[in-house]
């Protein structure tokens, strides 16, 4: 009882924990973490010994967390571009204190669906969750070759990901290439109750509330009014909603060709498409997309001109890319889905269609209603 309530607790604090905090209740940079030793899916007992004398990550992650997805499929390439170079990984799971059978598989069918090219372990009755003193739901701890704590990032959070990136890089004795500081930065952590009105609404627009999400973005805006990533999802949902206000007003607060942050880029690009302007839409994209590869926001922006210009089998095959790289994109998806909406609502289909639902599984249930309600279509378009 005690442990459950410890655990409960933990996940209240966590969502309003700082995100600069130390991450960890008791174990900080400098600390050897307790040891470890926990089944992988398999059943084979693995412990802290396997990543002993080199550097090594575990993640601590639950499949009901929208951000571990997107962390472990991060980590999935951050394994191929650092395995070679020594460092090993480890993926906790943390999702119960007891875990069923149904519970198990499904945690090996979340997993297996991402091909997880290290292991993944299975926490049953949080006892590592409780001795590392976990806070958030993911979280990334580093440890250095002589095993201890290096750095440690609690709910990964989108603005400290390249941070992340580069304290794998210090353990691995990488040098870290010279870049400029962005001309807008998040600051500090965000005050008040708007993490966790952030956090919300990031959950909300994951299940495809939108209406909701911006609620609570506008609420974690208005409750630390510097806390930038709030008004950028303002901004970014609101031109989901038809309203370009928000982005308008956050355009004109920075400059396309000093913001260093692929987010705010993207969201510059997208409000261009929004008032009809392809052509600098695309080259906006473009530029991103060359510049900052490995975040995908210029594909899924070259996917939307594509859309929008009504060549889908160019968006299709953007959005596959953008997809295996950047899963996540709540507002590029619902830019897809209003998109085949208009035309459902037409009746009108195309032999691309199914391969769309594919690539967003979200639209089968979309054409499923239309299906229902007007039966299958009879205007079959080019």
């Amino acid at each position: 009882m005690i442990r459950r309530f410890a655990a409960a607790l933990i996940a209240v604090l966590a969502l309003t924990w700082p995100a600069r905090a130390a991450g960890l209740m008791s174990l900080r940079p400098g600390d050897a973490p307790p040891p470890f030793a926990l089944p992988d899916l398999s059943g084979r007992q693995v412990t802290n010994a396997e990543i002993a004398g080199a550097p090594a990550v575990v993640l601590f992650w639950s499949t009901w967390s929208p951000r571990s997805a997107e962390m472990l499929d991060d980590f999935k390439r951050h394994a191929a571009a650092y395995g070679g170079k020594g460092l090993k990984l480890v993926a906790i799971n943390i999702d119960g204190e007891s875990l069923d059978a149904g519970r198990k598989a499904a945690i090996r069918e979340f997993a297996a669906a991402r091909e997880l090219p290290f292991p993944v372990l299975l926490d049953e009755g949080l006892v590592t969750f409780s001795a590392w003193g976990i806070m958030a739901h993911p979280t990334e701890v580093v440890i250095a070759g002589d095993g201890r704590i290096a750095y440690v990032l609690p709910g990964y959070p989108l603005s400290l990901r390249e941070e992340l990136e580069e304290a794998i890089k210090k353990v691995l004795g990488i040098a870290a290439a010279p870049r400029p500081e962005p001309v807008t930065s998040v600051g500090p952590a965000p005050k008040g109750m708007s993490l966790q009105h952030f956090n919300l609404g990031r959950q909300l627009l994951a299940k495809g509330d939108p209406d909701k999400a911006l609620e609570a973005f506008r609420r974690s805006a208005a409750a630390d009014p510097g806390f930038i990533e709030a008004a950028v999802m303002v901004a970014r949902v609101s031109l989901v909603t038809g309203d370009r206000a928000p982005a308008e007003q956050l355009a004109g607060q920075v400059s396309p060709d000093a913001v260093n942050r692929g987010d705010l880029r993207y969201l510059l690009g997208i409000l261009m498409l929004a008032k009809g302007e392809q052509d600098a839409a695309e080259r906006a994209f473009s530029e991103l997309r060359e510049q900052l590869p490995k975040e995908e926001w210029g594909v899924w922006g070259l996917g939307q001109v594509a859309l929008a210009r009504g060549d889908r089998a160019a968006a299709l095959a953007l959005f596959r890319n953008a997809r295996a790289i950047q899963p996540a994109n709540p507002e590029g998806e619902a830019f897809v889905r209003r998109y085949f909406r208009d035309r459902w609502m037409r009746r009108e289909t195309s032999t691309e269609d199914d391969a769309f639902v594919e690539v967003f599984p979200a639209l089968g249930e979309v054409r499923e209603r239309f299906r229902n309600l007007y039966g299958a279509p009879k205007l079959a378009a080019p």
